[in-house]
């Protein structure tokens, strides 16, 4: 078997055959192999935005639901690389998960992480090397809160160097790449009592794409998103302001 082949191959995940993904790569081609990648990476940031939640959902629905986790966004950049026969795969991280998302996040939400959790990124063969790229916030997330959040600066790339997420470099316990299929991760269910503490989260960022930008500090941001919260779901402010503040030990998850 060709060492590539396992990177070209659609699976249950990255349905490379869906006709919405191929149509979709076939308007992102461009004159190279590295372009259509930059374009494809481009695409994938700026139009899925960064959630976090159940992240069991295929290339194909990620692409029409407009949204996803750092896994489905990296799936979705890999299916439509693999759909133009571009070599593609992941990479997958294990990092200190109540410390990945910097100081944006409030004490209640940061209880959502295990103490490790799992990132996942893209690997794009160009030129006979592996160059990782990370489409995972969007850039209307990352415009809002980068004078936050140092972390949360925008990540760009041009096809030639790595392009990453601004993790702290001890925030990263484990980084393996490239990986041909992440099924088994993807498989795996997001516990269902932290469901509504997710909702809350992804409100969150809502709120920090809107109005982060006006905000001079996370811990302003975290108090102006207390009203605006109880303004539009009465009921998610009451659970969120139930939600104890001290983290518990829970099991890894993917983000």
């Amino acid at each position: 078997m060709d060492a590539l082949s396992p990177f070209l191959r659609e699976t249950w995940y990255c349905d490379t055959s869906d006709p919405r993904v191929r149509r979709l790569a076939a308007e992102l081609r461009g004159r190279d192999d590295r372009a259509t990648a930059v374009a494809a990476f481009r695409h994938v940031r700026d139009g899925i935005r960064y959630r976090v939640g159940n992240w069991q959902q295929t290339a194909s629905q990620t692409l029409v639901m407009g949204d996803g986790t750092c896994t489905n966004s990296a799936n979705l950049l890999v299916a439509l690389l693999r759909a133009q026969g571009i070599p593609a795969g992941y990479g997958v991280m294990r990092v200190r998960g109540r410390e990945y998302f910097g100081p944006l996040a409030p004490a209640r939400l940061a209880r959502l992480a295990g103490e490790v959790s799992r990132h996942v990124y893209a690997c794009v063969l160009l030129d006979g090397t592996w160059v990782r790229c990370d489409p995972s916030d969007d850039l209307a997330l990352s415009l809002g809160t980068v004078h936050l959040n140092p972390q949360s600066r925008p990540v760009d790339w041009d096809g030639e160097r790595d392009a990453m997420l601004h993790l702290h470099p001890d925030h990263v316990l484990e980084d393996e790449a490239p990986v041909a299929d992440i099924a088994g991760l993807m498989a795996k269910r997001m516990r269902r009592t932290i469901g509504v503490p997710v909702r809350i989260a992804n409100l969150y960022m809502d709120f920090l794409r809107r109005h982060g930008a006006g905000m001079r500090s996370s811990e302003e941001a975290q108090e102006h998103f207390l009203p605006w919260l109880r303004e539009r779901h009465p009921g998610l402010h009451l659970v969120y302001r139930s939600l104890p503040e001290r983290a518990p030990q829970t099991e890894p998850a993917l983000g």
